[in-house]
């Protein structure tokens, strides 16, 4: 067998074994994006561009209703997809252009393959590629024109160069989700077909890990979700209703990008004796952030269901048609007191399947070194950050 033949055989041995693996991964729960941070932790550049092929191939065996949207977004982020010529493999294209040639490219898949042998069966959040379906009743999905609206107030946030204008486009993004999601509550009660809790992964990316999924669960948290942190693995699990895991994913996105950018703006720090402390300042810094924030969406919250629950109430005094107006039945409980009856039986659903997904969940107190100066900045940072503009929001959608 002459050596280029050997190569191919060589190649294309390879690609099956790595191939098979990720069909198993596929099996045990693991989505692209997931393979994709896990390879970012653990190997070099070449591995994880071959491995973004490999899904890129692997997808592209599927017809594309068997396969979920958001597995083809996640290819997107991953900036994989199937580049090479239709005779060509993608293991032997991308040893085309690996610095070293084959022997580089074998190297990469070797370190591929051992660490996808050693990877841990995750929670199953969606259908696996090949098993999707279209649903029968599509159901309220998140009203596009809102998530465009939330968009807008976010990126006004992170380009403005005024905290007051940041704090208030924040705010308003938060208040205008949780107003769209107990409208959503109240408009599914007592329906069968009403779409029940889901699950998402949040990347938490190196360094601060612990700061970062404090900002997510915190994110969480305010929107009647659960964060679960899987770590090691780079990302964390949110658990809630698919509303409110898209503000989840929105506010995140956004307030990580404030963060960063205000960190960034405090600077470096120096301990008096001349060590450098930048690392626990930022860290500090960060989780501050974490909890203000947490605290402000909180109260954002609040707000928007108060407001929401007023309007309702005026519109069902003028309106006898409307339950709770002046023409109701007498066993019709108040709106407010319905709110909260839909809304606590919601955080049940969510209690359940956090339960379920995760039945030996523990939970642990960071045990990080706070440093007091970045507590205060962050802190600070937190206060000045934008959550949307207050009364404005809530009736953008009208």
């Amino acid at each position: 067998m002459s050596t280029a033949a050997a190569g191919a055989h060589r190649t294309g041995d390879l690609g099956q074994r790595l191939g098979h693996l990720i069909e198993q991964a596929w099996d045990n729960g693991w989505e692209p994006m997931d393979l994709h941070r896990v390879a970012v932790r653990n190997t070099k550049p070449a591995a994880i561009a071959l491995l973004g092929d490999l899904i890129a191939a692997d997808l592209a065996r599927y017809a594309a209703l068997t396969v979920e949207e958001r597995w083809h977004a996640q290819l997107d982020e991953m900036e994989a997809s199937v580049w090479w010529r239709p005779d060509e493999d993608p293991v032997t294209a991308r040893a085309r252009l690996v610095k070293g040639g084959w022997a580089a490219l074998h190297q990469a898949g070797r370190e591929l393959e051992a660490w996808l042998r050693g990877l841990p069966a995750l929670e199953v959040i969606g259908a696996r590629p090949g098993r999707a379906s279209a649903r029968k009743t599509p159901g309220p999905a998140v009203d596009e024109r809102l998530l465009g609206k939330v968009r807008l107030m976010l990126a006004k946030a992170e380009s403005t160069t005024f905290p007051e204008e940041a704090e208030t486009f924040t705010a308003a993004a938060q208040k205008l989700m949780t107003r769209h999601s107990i409208d959503r509550a109240l408009l599914e009660q007592g329906k069968d077909s009403h779409d029940g809790p889901a699950a998402i992964r949040v990347g938490v990316d190196r360094p601060y890990e612990s700061a970062r999924f404090h900002l997510i669960s915190a994110i969480a948290t305010a929107n009647r979700c659960k964060a679960v942190w899987q770590k090691g693995l780079g990302f964390s699990t949110v658990v809630g209703f698919p509303t409110d895991l898209r503000a989840v994913e929105l506010l995140f996105t956004s307030l990580m990008v404030q963060a960063t950018s205000a960190m960034a703006a405090a600077g470096s720090r120096e301990h008096w004796s001349g060590q450098n402390r930048t690392r626990s300042f930022r860290n500090s810094f960060l989780t501050a952030f974490a909890v203000r924030i947490g605290e402000r969406l909180d109260l954002a919250a609040q707000q928007a269901q108060q407001e929401g629950e007023q309007e309702r109430a005026e519109v069902g005094h003028l309106d006898p048609g409307v339950p709770g107006g002046s023409a109701s039945r007498l066993s019709d409980p108040p709106r407010n007191d319905r709110t909260a009856l839909v809304l606590a039986a919601r955080d049940k659903e969510v209690e359940d399947a956090v339960a379920e997904r995760f039945p030996r969940l523990q939970t642990q107190r960071s045990r990080a070194t706070l440093d007091a100066e970045g507590w205060v900045s962050g802190t600070t940072a937190a206060d000045r950050a934008d959550l949307g503009a207050p009364g404005r929001l809530g009736r953008t959608g009208s």
